[in-house]
């Protein structure tokens, strides 16, 4: 997948080829819309004994037929996983189960084509390819007005207006509904990165301060997940932005 193109070595271990010719596996990578996030994939690979070997690996992007992984151990073609997106320890935003349809050597990659994925799944494939291409714009108010989003030595801060509610929704990976936002970053943010988040209101008055990790990546954009929110700070939340006019389906479960 992805705009990557070449074969890799193949594994060292031995699995049955794919039965994709060169000219369908090209029109499996270049077919479909995509969408370009990054976040942990655990790879479980099945195997004769009972302890079956897990890879871990970071998405590069998906597309309703299948997704590019990085991951410096690779697999060979033909290779059937059982695999994850992982948010947290908590949560499992999408699994099924995918074939190793193309190797990359450099950097090294893999395509995946899925095999099996239910019809949740595929919905949130669908919606995350239609969010990358339809990210809220970045609020820039004249004068000296704050800017809506702060990155600073460790912490967050983000003052919650109409402009900025859309970041705690549009994006069907992380949102309100799961703990969860997409925040604009000037720079790049290790996936893991620890934060303090503090949000305000519009009378810049303390709305909810908690912890929060870099689950997920896309573009320029940085996907938080709440780490230690309660149910009271949570609620308050989706209140205001509720007042703000921007829920999703669900935001208001737990």
């Amino acid at each position: 997948m992805g705009h990557d193109s070449g074969d890799g070595p193949p594994a060292t271990a031995t699995v049955k080829r794919s039965a994709l010719s060169p000219d369908e596996v090209r029109a499996f990578a270049d077919r479909a819309p995509r969408c370009t996030v990054s976040l942990q994939v655990l790879c479980t690979v099945p195997a004769d004994r009972d302890d079956s070997e897990i890879l871990e690996a970071v998405l590069v992007n998906v597309s309703s037929s299948g997704m590019l992984l990085a991951s410096a151990q690779g697999l060979q073609v033909g290779a059937v996983v059982e695999f994850e997106f992982k948010l947290d320890d908590g949560l499992v935003a999408l699994a099924g189960r995918a074939e190793v349809v193309r190797t990359i050597s450099e950097p090294p990659r893999m395509g995946l084509r899925f095999v099996t994925l239910d019809d949740a799944a595929q919905s949130l494939v669908q919606r995350l390819v239609e969010a990358s291409d339809a990210a809220p714009e970045v609020p820039t108010a004249p004068g000296f007005a704050p800017p809506g989003v702060e990155f600073d030595h460790g912490s967050i801060r983000v003052r919650l207006t109409a402009a900025t509610a859309p970041f705690f929704t549009y994006n069907p990976l992380l949102h309100v509904g799961v703990r969860g936002c997409f925040l604009p970053a000037e720079e790049d943010v290790p996936l893991g990165s620890g934060y303090q988040l503090d949000i305000l209101d519009e009378r810049d008055q303390l709305l909810l301060r908690c912890k929060a990790k870099v689950a997920a990546k896309q573009d320029r954009w940085v996907g938080l997940r709440f780490m230690d929110i309660g149910r009271n700070a949570l609620q308050a939340l989706r209140v205001e932005i509720a007042r703000l006019g921007a829920v999703p389906p669900g935001a208001r479960g737990e």
